[in-house]
C-alpha cells in the first residue's frame, strides 16, 4: 500500500504538470527617478529655521511594488485592447473578453478580471540598487508583453498626474503666500519712506539712527521673504505643466520566446514523498486497528470488564462497602 500509495501520487502530479498549459513570462525594469530636489518653499523655509516636510521627495520602491498590485494600476490595464494568437486566430479585445470572463453583472467581471491579472503579475525590487522588477506570466507572449508595457505606461502615467495635483496644491498655497508677502513689503517701504520724509537728519541722532536700521533690516527680510516666494511660484507652475516620464525603463519588455519551465520532475517528487507520506500513516493505522481487532479475545474482554469494574470503584468509593455488607446470595 505504501509504495501502491507513493507510485500513484507521484505520477498524478507529473502527469498533471505535463497536462498543463504552456506559459510565457515577460519581464521590464525600470527605476523611480528622484525627485528635482527639496522644493523651493522648502528651502526657503529652511533658511530661516522652518522645517516644512512633505515636500515632494520621491517614493520609496515598497510604494511601487503596492501600486502595480492597486486598483488604480490594473483597473486601466484591464481596459486596454490587447492583440494575440489564439487557436481560432487572432482575438483583439480588453482583458475581459481575453480572458473568457462571462458574468452578467459589470462589477463582477470588473473583480475577476483584476483579480486574474494580479495573480498574473509579480513584482520585487532590488534593495541595492532600487531597481523593480515587473514579471508577467501568460499564456501567450504577445499577451505578457502587452500587459508589461502597459503597466509600465500606467505607473508613469499615475506617478505623473500625482505630482502635478502636488505642485498644483503648492502653487496655489504660494501663490497665497506671495500676495502677503508682497503686502508685508509694501508696508514696510511705506514705514521706511514715512521714517526719511520726517527724520532727514536722522544721522546725527543715535536714536534715530538706531530706528533706521531696524526698519531697513525689516524691509530686507520681507524682500527676501517676497523674492523667494516669487521664485517658488513659478518653480510650482513649472512643475504643473511638466509631462517628463517620472521612471526610468532600464529594461524594456521583450517578446519571451522560450516557454516557462514546468516542473515535472520537482512536482513529481514532491507527490512521491507526498503519498508515501500518506501511506506509511494508512498503514499504521491498518496494523493499529488489526492489534485491537486481534485484541477481542475472551480474556482480553474479562480484563477490560475488571478494568471497568475497577475504576468505577474509585470514582464511587461506598460501592465496594456496600458489597461488603450485602449477604450472599445462597447456592
Amino acid at each position: 500500500m505504501i509504495v501502491f500509495l507513493a507510485l500513484a501520487c507521484g505520477f498524478y502530479a507529473g502527469w498533471k504538470s505535463f497536462r498543463s498549459p504552456r506559459t510565457f513570462t515577460a519581464e521590464a525594469q525600470f527605476m523611480p527617478k528622484g525627485a528635482a530636489g527639496q522644493s523651493q518653499l522648502s528651502g526657503i523655509a529652511a533658511q530661516f529655521g522652518i522645517n516644512v516636510t512633505g515636500g515632494g521627495g520621491g517614493q520609496s520602491p515598497q510604494f511601487y511594488l503596492d501600486l502595480l498590485e492597486s486598483r488604480p494600476i490594473l483597473s486601466p490595464v484591464a481596459d486596454k485592447t490587447y492583440t494575440m494568437r489564439g487557436d481560432s486566430g487572432v482575438i483583439s479585445g480588453d482583458l475581459i473578453r481575453i480572458f473568457g470572463i462571462r458574468d452578467p453583472r459589470p462589477a463582477v467581471r470588473r473583480v475577476r478580471v483584476i483579480n486574474a491579472l494580479k495573480s498574473a503579475v509579480k513584482s520585487s525590487a532590488s534593495v541595492k540598487t532600487g531597481v523593480i522588477t515587473v514579471s508577467v506570466t501568460s499564456r501567450s507572449p504577445e499577451l505578457a508583453q502587452q500587459i508589461a508595457k502597459n503597466l509600465l505606461d500606467q505607473v508613469n502615467v499615475y506617478n505623473l498626474a500625482r505630482r502635478q495635483e502636488q505642485a498644483a496644491a503648492e502653487r496655489e498655497f504660494v501663490e497665497q503666500r506671495v500676495a502677503e508677502a508682497q503686502a508685508n513689503l509694501r508696508q514696510s517701504e511705506s514705514e521706511l519712506g514715512y521714517f526719511l520724509d520726517t527724520n532727514r537728519q536722522y544721522r546725527t541722532s543715535p536714536q534715530l539712527t538706531l530706528e533706521f536700521g531696524r526698519l531697513q533690516r525689516a524691509m530686507d527680510m520681507r524682500q527676501t521673504i517676497y523674492t523667494g516666494l516669487l521664485q517658488a511660484f513659478e518653480q510650482a507652475r513649472i512643475e504643473e505643466m511638466r509631462d517628463l516620464p517620472v521612471i526610468t525603463i532600464v529594461e524594456p519588455p521583450e517578446l519571451p520566446l522560450d516557454p516557462n519551465r514546468r516542473g515535472g520532475g520537482r512536482k513529481a517528487l514532491l507527490g512521491l514523498l507526498v503519498g508515501l507520506a500518506v501511506g506509511v500513516a494508512l498503514a499504521f493505522l491498518r496494523a493499529r486497528f488489526a492489534m485491537n481487532r486481534a485484541a477481542q479475545s475472551d480474556d482480553f474482554i474479562e480484563f477490560t470488564a475488571l478494568r471497568k469494574e475497577a475504576i468505577d470503584d474509585i470514582i464511587h468509593p461506598w460501592r465496594p462497602v456496600a458489597r461488603l455488607f450485602k449477604p450472599r446470595a445462597r447456592t
